[in-house]
């Protein structure tokens, strides 16, 4: 008896650590293939905001299943590649401005600055900016990785060409086939659940197309509103500043004030050869105040309908989903917890009501 016990016991033991190990050498693989994983979920996005482009040529051209995919796909690219090409040389451009930059004679011109901008707040009697320094951010921050910074950038632009078009690949499969995704995850999933998986699987992808279709449209948005408010304060370089703000929405709550760091910093460092403080100031109100009545705008227009709309959830369950993802997993995490949190709750409304009559609240 005491030997048949120690044979289960020793079988556990042995299976667990096969187990342990499996799961150890799964996270290997997927991280060793992090790169085309994340093809493939840029992939999946494009698709799925290709789908409604799809079903348009579809239902109005009588277009056929390849056709549409293509002019969905050519489409979609078509406005990419134009924006890489506006974008690139500006992004270029700024970067060897960052790599020319003398750090020593950058940093005492922003001392220099900081040092007019009080005397000028002194003779207001505000004295709000006395106890701050660049000293003590300078001692935090190291300028001299803005050259290795721009080399990062030029060797992300050389790979480039190499994910777009294995992203394009595939998303132009997954874009052709609407089963391609389902089919492959149907191999895990048992044979009586699959017709349930079917309809919750249509189900995600539908509000996923309209919620990342909203996210896009609420970039563009912002992206087009901060332009004109540089390009009306004489901003250089707006569009790449306001393109590099608008980036920061994708980071819920937080993004915006990142957004309106950089943005404030970068047209800070335009100005950095004026000494006249009332200019500067004057400068920073204004993007502050256009800054703010935009992200306004976003919060009581866009928001509402993109989050509400496209997920078809309560704004106050999305902000708790988002912050409990940021305190879990970081800015990474507020970034995915919508779409992800969209997916499981289709899943488990789906899978799950049947099991509703089991419970009963006294």
């Amino acid at each position: 008896m005491e030997e048949n016990q120690s044979n289960i016991i020793a079988k556990g033991i042995v299976k667990a650590v096969f187990s342990l190990l499996a799961v150890f050498l799964i996270i290997w693989f997927l991280y060793a293939i992090r790169t085309v994983l994340i093809y493939v979920i840029i992939a999946l996005i494009v698709s799925l905001i290709g789908r409604p482009l799809k079903k348009l040529f579809i239902k109005h051209f009588k277009f056929k299943d390849t056709l549409a995919s293509t002019f969905s796909l050519l489409i979609i690219f078509g406005i990419f590649i134009t924006l890489f090409i506006i974008f690139v040389p500006l992004i270029l451009e700024q970067a060897q401005n960052l790599s020319a930059l003398n750090i020593d004679d950058f940093q005492q011109k922003m001392i220099a600055l900081l040092d007019n901008v009080k005397s000028y707040l002194h003779h207001k009697n505000i004295t709000v900016l006395d106890s701050f320094t660049f000293n003590s951010v300078f001692k935090e921050i190291n300028l001299k990785i803005l050259p290795q910074l721009v080399n990062t950038i030029i060797n992300l632009l050389g790979n480039f060409i190499v994910g777009f078009f294995a992203v394009a690949f595939i998303s132009f499969f997954l874009l052709k086939d609407n089963d391609l995704t389902a089919n492959f995850l149907f191999n895990f999933i048992p044979d009586n659940d699959r017709s349930q998986f079917k309809t919750v699987f249509t189900k995600i992808k539908d509000l996923l197309s309209r919620y990342f279709i909203g996210i896009s449209l609420q970039i563009t948005i912002i992206f087009v509103f901060y332009t004109i408010l540089l390009n009306i304060l004489q901003v250089p370089n707006a569009t790449f500043i306001a393109l590099l703000a608008a980036l920061m929405n994708l980071i819920p709550y937080i993004g915006p004030i990142v957004g309106w760091t950089i943005m404030v910093s970068l047209s800070l460092t335009s100005q950095i050869n004026h000494t006249d403080p009332q200019q500067i100031l004057n400068l920073l109100r204004n993007i502050s105040i256009g800054y703010i009545l935009i992200q306004m705008w976003d919060a009581f227009v866009d928001v509402p309908l993109i989050y509400s709309k496209s997920v078809k959830a309560h704004p106050l369950e999305i902000f708790l989903v988002i912050m409990i993802a940021g305190t879990l997993f970081g800015v990474i995490g507020m970034i995915v917890a919508v779409p992800s949190y969209t997916m499981l709750r289709i899943f488990l409304k789906e899978f799950y009501q049947e099991y509703k009559a089991h419970f009963t609240i006294w």
